[in-house]
């Protein structure tokens, strides 16, 4: 009996050091892509979701980006959302922005047609601790959002 109580508690102890470790901590490269975006002429105001693939919380210090549509440059962005996001999770930040004209053509040509136009994000995003920096690329398209006006998804 006293055998069987001391490899009881062996394994037990083998196994509770083998979880004491917890899951492996990985990181992941970011996205970015556009949640929403509000247009009042060349004034537009960019929802920004950034989405944390890793294992672990990371915070998001800095994210430099150009936003294209239909091909063409509509802006530069250069922020500092601080943002902390959690392992798998993703936030949204919004950015007002200044719209090239030929963004802003594309963009009230397919409010008054009422059609998507597609939109390519590309960039770097730099996080905080761990200090790691990435490329980030997204391509999808922006619909406008019916009964809002000057409102794309």
């Amino acid at each position: 009996m006293p055998l069987i109580r001391i490899l009881s508690l062996l394994a037990l102890s083998l196994l509770l050091a083998a979880c004491a470790s917890g899951p492996p901590k990985r990181i992941f490269p970011p996205q970015a892509s556009i949640q929403e975006l509000r247009v009042d002429g060349a004034n537009w105001q960019l929802d920004l979701r950034i989405r944390n693939f890793s294992t672990i919380a990371l915070t998001y210090e800095h994210l430099d980006g150009e936003l294209l549509i239909n091909g063409q440059q509509a802006a530069r962005f250069s922020l500092q959302p601080a943002l902390t996001i959690g392992p798998g999770s993703a936030e949204i930040f919004s950015h007002p922005l200044q719209a090239s004209a030929a963004a802003q053509a594309a963009v009230a040509a397919a409010m008054a047609q009422r059609h998507s136009l597609s939109y390519r994000i590309v960039g770097r995003i730099r996080s905080a601790e761990p200090r790691r920096e990435h490329d980030y690329e997204f391509e999808s398209a922006l619909d406008p959002v019916p009964g809002l006006s000057g409102v794309l998804r």
